[in-house]
């Protein structure tokens, strides 16, 4: 069977790959992807590879709590700031989180995961993802994990280090994805496997930046088309067959929603003074905490507390659905203890903040900087530099894109794009992992 190589392009719908031309016009299958809900980048990536929703494969978001779950605890990266990833965590990347196996497991094919979350250690045997060392000072330095070992070292020696500083964060722009379509054509041709899964970043910045309608987005899925171009032609001129998709459609927000100052308010999240006298979350006392991700919230209460926590978010401004009943979360299929007592979603046009304080005063130190693992949610905000203040900005507001709530809109469905013909023009996300077991 030809080798496939499957590139994932954060935030690539319909319209984006209808306008960008490039390697995105030449293609025998275009198609699009029915996501599942939350469509978020590690619960859309854990359902391509295991063909389960999130409540068959327990990736409900890019974050787990974690603070009733000792179990987990022995699976989380306790290099930095163990205190706070053993409450709620982010960005865990050990493969064992995953509670369904990955569709080529046991089967005799050589797999490479390429910047693909939750694939430490051993999710294929070709392994490449961020993995930065955070120094006694506070500063982080670039560095990767891989597998086998010399990878790395094997890629800086040709590439340069990875520009973690351009994959998130204030500078996050083009180098990151161009820097990991390289690695990609080194892999590619040096390392041959019967399936490598690339995941490419770039789109999703301007998305959340400016909004899925704003001119620059169409020139950065230009650009990304042309990054890709290269490897597209590598993989044909060898006989394989390269695949583009997108893990979900970006859509246009204009307000915020702040569930843990709601419990504050209510008396369900209680807060303790940290070492600075600011403001932490008292996982212990508290009744109530959300965990927040784009446009989802995953609120943990005690059984007691349950009808009072439901009453103080269903009326916040922006908010939608609330799955609390285990037959309400099982329509979204989402019925699974790690989604806590109730299921939040939000209406299209916003998304969900973690703050619990009230001023700036009460904020703790690390709010004010990129800090993806002691925040309790996803930040875009950190995806914008305050130059008065300098530090990441703190307003809201300036969040003009986010993800994770799935529209009717058909050109926000992520896009499908193949040399060899797929069943049908729309295909679910659970079921792309079966057809690619049967092309390797």
């Amino acid at each position: 069977m030809p080798r496939i190589c499957f590139i994932l392009v954060a935030g690539l719908d319909q319209k984006l790959a209808a306008g960008a031309g490039g390697a995105l016009a030449d293609f025998f299958h275009r198609g699009t992807i029915e996501p599942v809900l939350p469509a978020v980048t590690s619960t859309m990536q854990a359902t391509l590879t295991t063909g389960k929703t999130p409540a068959g494969h327990g990736i409900v978001c890019n974050g787990l709590y974690t603070q009733d779950s000792p179990a987990l605890h022995g699976l989380l990266d306790d290099d930095s700031f163990p205190e706070f990833r053993r409450q709620i965590s982010f960005w865990e990347q050990s493969n064992k989180l995953l509670q369904a196996p990955r569709f080529w497991a046991g089967k005799p094919l050589r797999t490479a995961m390429l910047f693909w979350q939750q694939s430490m250690p051993d999710a294929a045997d070709i392994v490449l993802t961020p993995k930065p060392e955070h120094t006694p000072d506070g500063k982080t330095v670039s560095s990767c994990f891989s597998r086998p070992r010399d990878l790395y070292s094997r890629l800086t020696a040709k590439l340069g280090a990875f520009p973690l500083h351009h994959y998130w964060g204030p500078m996050a722009s083009l180098p990151s994805s161009q820097w990991i379509i390289n690695a990609a054509m080194e892999v590619w041709r040096h390392d041959p496997v019967d399936l490598q899964l690339v995941y490419v970043p770039h789109l999703d910045y301007n998305l959340q930046r400016l909004g899925p309608d704003h001119p620059a987005v169409a020139k950065d899925a230009a650009d990304v088309a042309a990054l890709l171009a290269p490897l597209v032609e590598m993989v044909r001129s060898d006989g394989g067959i390269p695949m583009i998709a997108g893990d979900y459609g970006m859509n246009a927000v204009s307000q915020t929603i702040f569930p843990n100052q709601a419990l504050r308010d209510a008396g369900l999240l209680k807060t303790r003074p940290d070492n600075d006298g600011k403001l932490l979350i008292d996982f212990v006392a508290s009744r109530a905490v959300a965990m927040v991700d784009h446009q989802i919230a995953y609120v943990y209460c005690a059984p007691d507390a349950v009808e009072q926590t439901h009453k103080a978010l269903r009326d916040l401004a922006g908010v939608g659905t609330i799955a609390q009943s285990v037959e309400e979360q099982s329509r979204l299929g989402l019925n699974t203890p790690r989604a806590g007592q109730l299921v939040v979603l939000s209406k299209s046009d916003a998304w969900f903040a973690h703050d619990w304080w009230h001023n700036d005063s009460e904020k703790p130190l690390w709010q004010f900087s990129v800090d993806i693992h002691r925040k309790p949610g996803y930040d875009p905000r950190e995806l914008f530099f305050d130059p008065a203040r300098k530090c990441i900005a703190q307003d809201a507001k300036l969040v003009k894109g986010s993800h994770g709530v799935i529209t009717a809109d058909p050109e926000k469905l992520p896009v499908l794009l193949s040399d060899i013909a797929l069943p049908a023009t729309s295909t679910p996300a659970t079921a792309i992992a079966a057809w690619l077991a049967d092309q390797v």
